[in-house]
């Protein structure tokens, strides 16, 4: 008798914005990859209670399974202010669909305590993907000595392998938003790999050609994607002068679903500038140096588009 396959365990971590939506339903969706066993919610793009009903919008969005979610933290660790985006996203952070709360329940849990529980008992075996600043992984860090030990590994959508960035000119959204959270995570000791924004920069971005894919599909997960990156296509129009658009998150989820897709992966000696100034948020990297993580700069683009459209139904 042929052995079932043995799914990896996935952790999704998000601030869930439009292109966080994407990153959510391919998870979702790659059912037979992963299991999603919980999402756990944190400030960043908007205000958290929208970014969690954004999250229970995108787990009903993909049409698959419903793991629990859980509300985390509401501020950056060390600022009372978090940096939404709602010019980015739309004031729904969904393009401005303006959609009814999903009917399901929100976890009573917090989502730190979800994280600690849900990792120390399963040693080894959860895989953590995150999407938005690192708030919730970095308490939970310092709330259990531990955890670090007992996760298997951690992709990050952060930090930029070019220097420049996408908040600042020195810095990206997601260490910017909270550089010590992103610095506890580093410093951590865990097996940590990098997907930088830069990998969302130029080919990967979505088209108007391939947005019409998605509206055309028949999909019910594509033209929920779709439909929800109104405001994101008209950022980028305004912004940058250019139809097509980045779906940031979707590169991390597709890299930690399918590592064949990376290019150019590489170990170096992280560091995230803390002190105030221009610099602060800088995801520093010294190849020469003893490494302490992994660095993802760039993607097979066919191959990242050929799984992004098949996972959400919109395949050629």
């Amino acid at each position: 008798m042929r052995k079932e396959k043995e799914l990896r365990r996935f952790l999704v971590d998000t601030d869930t914005g439009s292109d966080d939506v994407w990153a959510v339903i391919e998870a979702l969706r790659a059912t037979d990859v992963v299991r999603v066993e919980a999402i756990t919610v944190v400030c960043g793009n908007l205000p958290l209670d929208l970014c969690v009903k954004n999250a229970m919008l995108a787990v009903d969005a993909a049409g698959t399974y419903a793991p629990p979610v859980y509300r985390g933290m509401e501020f950056p660790l060390r600022n009372p202010e978090a940096f939404y985006a709602p010019d980015v996203h739309g004031e729904d952070g969904l393009g401005g669909m303006d959609l009814p709360p999903s009917p399901r329940p929100v976890e009573n849990k917090h989502a730190v305590d979800a994280i600690i529980d849900l990792v120390m008992a399963n040693p080894g075996q959860i895989e953590i993907v995150t999407c938005g600043p690192l708030t919730n992984l970095a308490v939970a860090l310092q709330k259990e000595e531990n955890l670090a030990e007992n996760i298997k590994k951690v992709w990050i959508l952060g930090g930029s392998a070019s220097g420049t960035g996408n908040m600042t000119p020195k810095a990206e959204y997601n260490v910017y938003a909270d550089p010590e959270a992103a610095d506890i995570v580093l410093r951590a000791g865990m097996d940590t790999l990098w997907v930088t924004w830069d990998t969302a920069v130029g080919e990967t971005e979505i088209t108007p050609a391939e947005v019409e894919r998605l509206m055309n599909s028949g999909s019910g997960a594509a033209v929920f994607c779709a439909r929800c990156t109104r405001t994101l296509r008209e950022y980028y129009r305004k912004t940058y002068g250019r139809e097509s658009f980045a779906v940031i998150d979707s590169l991390v989820m597709t890299a930690a679903l399918y590592p064949e897709i990376m290019e150019g992966v590489f170990r170096a000696h992280c560091a995230i500038e803390l002190a105030q100034g221009e610099m602060r948020g800088h995801f520093r990297m010294d190849p020469d140096t003893q490494p302490n993580a992994a660095v993802c700069p760039a993607v097979n683009v066919g191959a990242f588009k050929t799984k992004l459209f098949t996972l959400l139904g919109a395949a050629t």
